[in-house]
């Protein structure tokens, strides 16, 4: 089984150039976690402010890790601090993954 996690957070566009380097670090730090398979925080090009979110982790401890990470806190903090709202976040089992 693996899980993916899909969704979105809303930022002020003005506070987007801001927000950059904070989404650099969340996903070079993500990337290199023991279980992450992929990670991805990415500007809606049709949609300034909407930052997509996908992140794909081999099981339930991988995910523990990553949202104990020191640099998950990091996140949190600049989330809050530059604004960052609307947070939706939908998780998938995914019990029977290949890849095609």
């Amino acid at each position: 089984m693996t899980l993916i996690l899909a969704g979105s957070i809303r930022i002020a566009p003005e506070r987007l150039d801001d927000l950059r380097p904070h989404l650099a670090a969340q996903m070079a730090g993500t990337r290199g976690e023991p279980g992450c398979l992929d990670y991805a925080l990415t500007e809606d090009t049709l949609e300034p402010g909407l930052i997509r979110v996908f992140e794909h982790f081999t099981d339930e401890a991988a995910l523990a890790f990553h949202r104990a990470s020191p640099h998950m806190a990091a996140w949190r903090a600049a989330c809050a601090e530059l604004g960052v709202y609307e947070r939706r976040m939908s998780s998938f089992d995914v019990s029977a993954y290949r890849e095609i």
